[in-house]
């Protein structure tokens, strides 16, 4: 069991170093200047804020979007035990 846990193991870094980019990330001359920079910058800040002030809402609205009670099965019915047999009574064959 251990050597087929192993050639998994190998076989999923064997996929992951074919599968990495042999060229490293570079962003040289990719900016796009001043003006995307101070729009990214003013996003950032926008979503910030609005994460802060909505941050009570998300708080309050937290009971609403819980799970619900976890599913129990019901209890194992228990029945009473079959009656004795209870023969005809006395006179009842004509006897």
């Amino acid at each position: 069991m251990k050597t087929y846990r192993a050639a998994i193991i190998g076989a999923c870094a064997a996929v992951a170093l074919i599968a990495t980019p042999f060229t490293p990330a570079s962003a040289h001359q990719r900016h796009a200047g001043l003006v995307f920079g101070l729009a990214a910058l003013g996003a950032a800040a926008v979503v910030g804020a609005a994460t802060i002030v909505t941050a009570p809402v998300r708080v309050l609205a937290a009971p609403l979007y819980a799970p619900g009670p976890a599913y129990y099965q019901p209890a194992p019915a228990y029945y009473a035990p079959p009656p004795a047999y209870y023969g005809a009574p006395p006179g009842y064959y004509g006897r």
